[in-house]
């Protein structure tokens, strides 16, 4: 069984996991102590227990703070073991072995592989080619190259790719062309994880063998056995419109099923002799082969570990508290590897279930149906709200939108998804034995897909379905938190001071939305963005901004992509786009471009774009206060009339980067992030400051 209710002295490792996630904060912040600090500070609590040993009222409370110090430096020694310092390779031979099948892009296929003799993983991105196609997990593969560090493209609020990949092991990457790579056959080197794809693989096949329309085996895999790559964007962002993304990720639902399933056919067990270590062993097992088998996910990972304990519990008829489970189960997680803390799905995992353990037992009580069956629904209802009272910080701040009607999308989609679930198992297993019945179930599993797909397209088809712009500040984050907690805390105890404090964060949050709305529409920059295969800079002044660009196929969609999340942030909500060439003419209010010449604010800025004739039609005495010029692979041209400048901007390699500053003492950037130009007026005096920085370093 499991005791639902929250009793400190019952959940002893919630008071160990705070200590642990906070010694992880300050190592991965960098602000850590010294180690010889822990020593001093753990002689001096001795030596204070030792003077206090017979004064029995201070000894729970230094021992509490003994146990916390040394917990906290083991969150930080633990962060700083499991660090990885990806050193720079060189260009050479490499044997790599692939740990995951191969991933179909635009033009290539991207594949995960592993250094042999190293704990080095490499992307590497492949040619099209049949026998890439075909490669699986454990084939080696051979190669020459110069595999690059991972590093981000330093756009403004970007999404932190280079950190994604680190915390999962990946730290280089490159691109292969046809005669740089072989792949070895009849070699393979396996281990328990690529085996574990290989198996899921092969489920995946009897799926598709046994008559499931092709184009819904994917959300049945991604549902069922957690292969979500092979669900296409179109379907990925529709659930998550209607908030019912959850569902394509396995959880603790599908680990629930497993338990159930398995425990109802091993029972007989219980009958042995030492029955039930068997049946446990074997229940354990079945658990985390499936865990392996799903990819071993941040919400698998809890789900697997509490319901380790969960099992454990109940052969020794021990009741499990359900906040200890929890605590338990994220404190072997951070201690296995303190980077999963950074993992949404394990952030939004653990949410969730707190908030379903703690919120919905207060909303259910809220009302009360004599009805079974509207009974069930409300039960339903209460625990999805719940789920998205816990979430909606974590949804805000990462996806920055709300799905409105979440509630009737989790209502018919949930049913079905669990259908889904008890349906896949049984067709795979009935593969098995008779191709009759098999189909039969792969007709009904086929329909309930198809019921999903409806429902998540008939909640999304609805007026204002989803609220999308939403980028809320850490700070406002944090309001919402302790709002909620404080919503808590007024339906448990009715208390009319936590509905105050409540109604004052509220007008806190209100007046942050409006300071936030002031400072953007008074704010005034331009940004020189950092985009492969063209250039692009951005003059944002209030809620309108003006993007000049270069020449590029399918331009408008790349720098769309780059510059959404710093639209959203600077709550940018009208663009002109604009191509530059001799003829664009643009003149409105502060900003006036002739060709590749651009006045602001009294800066004055030249552009080298490929669609203007460069320097040679403007005059020689321009005085620029920057100049942006091209890529550079050995020197700036020096035949070029550069006007003369304050500062350059360039692309350049790190071989460039030194001879372009020997040739040109002013102040330069080399645009391999985006830079971003900051104007100070001073009217009084007829000046202006030109400030450029770094608006966002590509390996932060």
């Amino acid at each position: 069984m499991v005791n639902s209710g929250f009793q400190y002295t019952s959940a002893p490792f919630v008071r160990l996991l705070l200590p642990l996630c906070l010694g992880v904060c300050l190592e991965k912040s960098g602000l850590h102590l010294p180690v010889l600090l822990f020593i001093v500070l753990l002689f001096l609590a001795v030596v204070i227990l030792l003077i206090l040993k017979d004064i029995a009222f201070f000894l729970q409370p230094i021992w509490s703070v003994i146990l916390f110090i040394a917990i906290l430096f083991i969150g930080i020694a633990r962060a700083h073991e499991k660090e990885i310092l990806f050193p720079t390779l060189n260009n050479q031979h490499y044997f790599v072995v692939l740990d995951t099948y191969p991933k179909e892009k635009a033009k290539t296929y991207q594949v995960v592989c592993q250094m042999i003799n190293s704990d080095l993983k490499i992307l590497i991105y492949l040619p099209k080619s049949p026998a890439v196609k075909s490669a699986k997990p454990g084939d080696i593969l051979s190669m020459n190259g110069l595999p690059e560090l991972i590093e981000n493209d330093g756009n403004p609020y970007e999404f932190n790719y280079r950190r994604y990949l680190n915390d999962r092991g990946i730290g280089h990457r490159i691109f292969l062309r046809e005669g740089q790579y072989d792949l070895l056959k009849g070699c393979s080197l396996m281990n328990i994880s690529r085996n574990a794809l290989v198996f899921r693989e092969k489920l995946i096949e009897i799926l598709y063998r046994s008559g499931i329309q092709e184009d819904r085996v994917p959300l049945i895999s991604s549902i069922s056995f957690g292969a979500r790559d092979e669900v296409d964007k179109e379907t990925v962002q529709s659930f998550t419109n209607t908030g019912v993304i959850h569902v394509l990720a396995v959880s603790g639902m599908n680990v629930g099923l497993i338990f159930i399933i398995l425990d109802f056919f091993l029972r007989f067990m219980k009958r042995w002799k030492l029955g039930f270590l068997f049946h446990t062993s074997a229940v354990l097992i079945g658990i985390w082969s499936y865990a392996l088998v799903t990819g071993m996910s941040a919400s698998i990972l809890r789900a697997a570990v509490m319901f380790t304990f969960v099992v454990i519990g109940n052969a020794f008829r021990r009741n499990a508290n359900i906040f200890n489970s929890l605590a338990v189960s994220a404190f072997f997680l951070v201690l296995w590897d303190p980077a999963i803390m950074r993992d949404i799905g394990f952030q939004l995992s653990y949410a969730a279930v707190l908030a379903i353990v703690v919120i919905q037992p207060l909303l259910y009580k809220r009302l009360y149906f004599k009805s079974r069956f509207l009974d069930k629904i409300w039960l339903l209802l209460s625990v999805t709200f719940a789920a998205q009272i816990g979430t909606l910080p974590f949804t805000l701040q990462y996806f920055h939108q709300f799905p409105v009607y979440f509630w009737l999308a989790n209502l018919a989609v949930i049913p079905l998804v669990t259908c889904i679930l008890y349906l896949s198992f049984v067709v795979v297993f009935l593969s098995l034995i008779s191709g009759f019945f098999t189909s039969i179930f792969a007709f009904v599993l086929d329909w309930s897909v198809r019921l999903v797909l409806i429902s998540v397209n008939i909640v999304e088809a609805l007026p204002h379905a989803v609220i999308k712009g939403i980028y809320p500040s850490y700070f406002q984050v944090t309001i919402i938190l302790l709002m909620g907690l404080l919503f808590y805390n007024y339906c448990k105890v009715q208390h009319f001071r936590s509905l105050r404090n409540l109604f004052l964060l509220a007008i806190l949050l209100s007046f942050t939305g409006v300071l936030a709305t002031y400072r953007h529409l008074t704010s005034s920059e331009i940004i020189f963005l950092n985009i492969p295969g063209t250039r692009a800079m951005v003059v944002a002044k209030g809620e309108r901004a003006v993007v000049l660009f270069d020449r590029c196929e399918k331009a408008n969609e790349k720098i769309g992509y780059v510059l959404k999340p710093f639209f959203g942030e600077r709550g940018i909500k009208k663009t002109d786009m604009f191509q530059l060439s001799d003829s664009l003419r643009i003149s409105d209010g502060s900003l006036c471009v002739m060709g590749n010449m651009v006045f602001y604010k009294g800066a004055r800025i030249v552009i080298q774009s490929q669609d203007t004739t460069a320097y040679k039609n403007s005059p020689k005495e321009l005085f620029a206060d920057l100049v942006w010029i091209g890529n550079i692979k050995s020197g700036i041209d020096h035949s070029l009339d550069l006007p003369t400048c304050r500062i350059i901007l360039y692309h350049a390699s790190k071989e460039a980067e030194k001879e372009v500053k020997e040739h040109h003492p002013s102040t330069t950037f080399n645009v391999n992030s985006s830079v971003q130009l900051l104007i100070q007026s001073f009217p009084f005096e007829n000046k202006n400051q030109f400030i450029c920085q770094y608006f966002n370093q590509r390996k932060e």
